[in-house]
């Protein structure tokens, strides 16, 4: 029997990150990865493939909404040819995991016996996480259905901001355990293999669309990575999520950002175009704020492709 673990957490709080580090504590076993992003272009895949086994990496649209979950059902069925022993799955940052129930009922009837469902570990970003709360009604749901409940990037935060956190996680969720961290590291690997679903009971729910967030591919002639960081400094603070790779002078790099928090590493990827997925609230004006910011600075055209909310 194949054990699923979802990794849930909204945008930028470090699920890739952990990722990577349950590949390195699971080094004994064998591993499967799906990979969920929301956005039309793929960014976590690239980097995952580089740790393990990515099975499927499932874009634009959460697995639990009715537009992806025929698909993310497919590839878990898919591991039953593998010989694996656990499947760990990475959730959209949109995603709410209360579709999970849904998908192992579909599971348990095609493939009985098959598949069983330890439960989600959600990762809660310390630095900004009253502001996506206050925004996002998919991070009170991730919270609510956490089995482990992760308080991360705990070295950027404050005592007070950190234990004003704990109060609003332990309202939510009375049952989940709670550790705080940085760089998404868990200090015990029992407290992943021990991991109990707390809800085997709830019925799950496939939901249809998300209409508050917008979704938007930044494409375009690559100019000085510091001169890109700069620019993206101006107006990150006004979206969720930004991320995606970029290539100059025979060298290429992966761009993280959450807020003004803007990592750059090197990265080999094998696409060789320019681009940045971004998410944020579904507001007209921050594509046309974004577009006229660009050409101010760099007095050219940046391509803005749109996708529709799913």
């Amino acid at each position: 029997m194949i054990d699923i673990y979802l990794i849930t957490g909204f945008l930028g709080s470090g699920k890739t990150t952990l990722m990577k580090n349950l590949m390195r504590m699971f080094k004994n076993d064998k591993v499967a990865m799906i990979v969920n992003e929301f956005g039309q272009e793929g960014v976590d895949g690239s980097v995952l493939k580089k740790e393990g086994m990515v099975i499927d990496e499932i874009i634009d649209g959460s697995i639990f909404c009715v537009c992806r979950t025929d698909k993310f059902i497919e590839s878990i069925l898919k591991t039953k040819e593998l010989d694996v022993d656990y499947l760990i799955v990475e959730s959209s940052g949109l995603a709410d995991p209360f579709g999970m129930p849904a998908v192992m009922e579909v599971l348990n009837k095609l493939a009985p016996m098959n598949f069983h469902y330890s439960g989600s570990v959600c990762l809660v970003d310390a630095n900004i996480f009253f502001k996506v709360y206050d925004m996002a009604s998919t991070v009170t749901q991730q919270i609510q259905e956490a089995d482990l409940l992760i308080i991360n990037k705990t070295d950027i935060s404050t005592l007070y901001k950190i234990e004003e956190i704990e109060k609003t996680l332990r309202q939510l969720n009375t049952y989940a355990e709670i550790i705080k961290t940085s760089f998404s590291r868990v200090p015990d690997t029992n407290m992943i293999y021990s991991l109990q679903w707390h809800n085997p009971d709830m019925k799950g729910i496939i939901i249809t669309k998300t209409v508050w967030v917008s979704k938007f591919v930044l494409k375009f002639d690559m100019i000085p990575i510091e001169q890109l960081v700069d620019w993206l400094r101006e107006w990150s603070e006004d979206v969720y999520r930004i991320k995606g790779f970029c290539g100059i002078n025979n060298r290429q790099y992966y761009i993280q950002a959450v807020g003004k928090n803007i990592v750059v590493s090197d990265f080999y990827d094998e696409r060789k175009e320019n681009f940045l997925v971004v998410l944020g609230p579904a507001r007209d004006n921050i594509k046309e704020n974004i577009r006229n910011s660009w050409f101010n600075r760099f007095k050219t055209n940046i391509q803005i492709n749109v996708y529709s909310s799913k």
